[in-house]
């Protein structure tokens, strides 16, 4: 199930990029990338919730919170995580190396890293890969850049919108990574949405933080949040037309519309590119007490490994659905429940329906993209969760990660 994304942007206004290898990973493969604006422009940034967060999180946290951001440096094929003091040094140091070769201030360099974890990132191959980085920045290296933040991926997934704001043309494009270790907090993943609309540091917050809770909030591959989780927004302001201050402003709910879908396009990217995965399901949940308990159950069916063999074989096995929200904790009778596989109604009161229901449900899961509606009773709670089935090929590949 490899969808590769659409033709990259031609360029974002405002923003250089690169994509080149340092050496990092073997082979010659793309392992270093960088994204640079003209200016320091509005930003905003959100990151993992695991507690055990990597050094280049931990430092761009620190920058991000000033709302000015000026470039993003990723390298892929280590984490900088678990690698102590040393790896914290190394993030810093390398904001350094690169605000000096751009002449801009540190504090203006957000780090991120994606690979391997508990191994220490080279001073001497990093300081290479900056200096190739910084000379191989391009107006038109937004592919390269996409190409060189991944790490298992089996391809590089962007979005783009050219819309009008304000009687203005406005671009907005979205890069990311990541195909395991997805369960994002806010999956492994990375994101960098770019525009050149104007924006203030707390519309672009107000923006981000809005749009990843409707689209990278709402994905699984397996259940495990990242070490290394960054999406970040940059807002170059390179487009014509008013300053964009907050929900309130013209034009606001436009771009915010703008970014939660392409958010939305690449994050479902994620999901279709799971590794080993076949399929990529809708797992609605309807009717819970409130949405806090419709995400929750949503997420615990989701990420059973019972469901998700199912999903791989087609198997309209409802019992494991029942499991799962058994060990949820939500309000609920069986006897209000219900279950759909797509157009077909499989569960009524609690009970499935018919043998012909089950034959037509199996029907559904042998496609490779459908949805799967639970509903609970008659209260307002709503959620969805984009997951993926579990595949011989996803033990293959994670039990060997690091061989």
């Amino acid at each position: 199930m490899k969808i590769e994304s659409a033709p990259a942007p031609a360029q974002v206004r405002g923003f250089r990029f690169s994509g080149i290898h340092g050496g990092i990973k073997k082979k010659g493969r793309r392992d270093f990338a960088l994204i640079v604006a003209d200016r320091p422009c509005a930003g905003a940034a959100v990151f993992t919730r695991n507690r055990c967060a990597a050094a280049p999180v931990v430092v761009a946290r620190e920058h991000a919170s000033s709302g000015r951001i000026q470039a993003i440096m990723i390298n892929s094929g280590n984490a900088n995580c678990a690698t102590g003091e040393q790896g914290l040094k190394l993030a810093r140091w390398s904001c350094e190396e690169v605000a000096g070769r751009l002449g801009i201030a540190p504090s203006l360099v957000l780090p991120c890293s994606t690979g391997v974890i508990g191994v220490q990132l080279d001073h001497r191959v990093m300081a290479k890969a900056i200096s190739l980085g910084v000379d191989a920045l391009s107006r038109r290296g937004f592919a390269a850049a996409a190409r060189a933040i991944l790490t298992s991926d089996a391809f590089p997934k962007w979005a783009s919108r050219t819309l009008r704001l304000n009687d203005h043309e406005v671009t907005v494009a979205a890069m990311a990574k990541g195909a395991g270790m997805i369960e994002p907090h806010m999956a492994t993943m990375l994101s960098f949405v770019l525009t050149d609309a104007k924006l203030s540091p707390d519309a672009a917050r107000s923006v981000l933080e809005s749009a990843v809770a409707t689209s990278l909030n709402r994905i699984s591959v397996d259940g495990d949040t990242s070490t290394n989780d960054t999406c970040v927004l940059m807002a170059s302001g390179e487009s014509a037309g008013a300053m964009i201050d907050g929900p309130a402003s013209e034009g606001y709910e436009t771009l915010a519309r703008a970014v939660a879908e392409i958010l939305d396009e690449v994050s479902r990217m994620i999901v279709r590119d799971g590794e080993g995965a076949t399929k990529m399901v809708d797992l609605v949940v309807v009717g819970a007490l409130d949405d806090g308990e419709a995400d929750r159950v949503a997420r615990r069916i989701a990420n059973s490994p019972l469901v998700r063999t199912a999903l791989t074989g087609a198997d309209p096995n409802w019992g494991r659905i029942v499991m799962a929200l058994g060990n949820s904790e939500a309000s609920l009778e069986m006897a209000a429940l219900e279950v759909d596989v797509g157009e077909v109604a499989l569960v009524r009161a609690g009970t499935v329906i018919s043998e012909e229901a089950v034959a037509a449900a199996r029907r559904v899961m042998k496609r490779d993209a459908y949805a799967m509606t639970v509903r609970l009773g008659a209260g307002p709670g709503r959620a969805t969760i984009v997951t993926s089935d579990l595949t011989e090929a996803y033990v293959r590949l994670n039990s060997a990660y690091t061989s």
